[in-house]
């Protein structure tokens, strides 16, 4: 059975996810270890440990806690695409964005600039509704402008499984939308769409905090 691996990076113990592809492939989703969390060589150390191949890097969204392992993971594997949805791909040029820039400020995490300003641009904008190496991409506004969430009805033994960044958590929880960008309305309604098109008992890997939970 194939795994979902999870690995607890960067300066807010973001859930970056591993998922396995055919052939000893994979995608990373939201490569968080850094310099700052003294983590940054976790990632690219646990793909070689098990012989994996990094064929692209997701992001579920933009935000500086989510990308700051970009750098280090593309120099590892030039050939990975970063993909984001197209909602946020200009924030994703010459990083850190005028939202990035915002929501540093917002923590008062400004020793990151610097870090963020080393990461890659993304290559790849995502459209709601794609098929993303089998996962289908679904966009969820709310916490940001181009915040998605990845569905695969075949993962877990046909259970199905769900990466919803930081859309949904577990208990009912959803990401903040107090900062920039961020939109109480849509993400309210962007929960009631996952409600509508998403199985019971699916498992969800949400950006933060506990994961494997079933939806309900």
């Amino acid at each position: 059975m194939k795994e979902l691996y999870v690995l607890r990076t960067g300066v807010f113990g973001v859930n970056t996810l591993v998922v396995p592809l055919e052939d000893k492939s994979c995608f990373v989703v939201d490569p968080a270890a850094c310099e700052l969390s003294r983590d940054q060589n976790k990632i690219v150390d646990f793909l070689q440990s098990k012989k994996l191949d990094c064929k692209a890097i997701v992001l579920t969204h933009s935000h500086f806690d989510h990308i700051t392992g970009l750098l280090t993971l593309k120099q590892a594997f030039p050939k990975a695409e970063i993909a984001i949805h197209e909602a946020e791909y200009a924030e994703m040029q010459n990083p850190p964005g005028p939202m990035n820039q915002a929501v540093v400020r917002f923590f008062g995490a400004l020793e990151l600039f610097d870090e963020l300003a080393r990461q890659p641009s993304a290559d790849r904008a995502l459209k709601d509704g794609e098929n993303f190496f089998g996962w289908k991409v679904i966009h969820t506004p709310g916490h940001t402008p181009g915040s998605i969430c990845l569905y695969n009805k075949d993962f877990a033994e046909g259970q199905g499984a769900l990466i919803s960044g930081d859309t949904l958590f577990d208990y009912g929880g959803y990401g903040r939308t107090d900062m920039y960008g961020g939109d109480e309305a849509q993400i309210i309604h962007s929960l009631s769409h996952l409600h509508d098109i998403i199985p019971a008992g699916t498992k969800v890997y949400p950006g933060h905090d506990s994961f494997g939970f079933s939806y309900s």
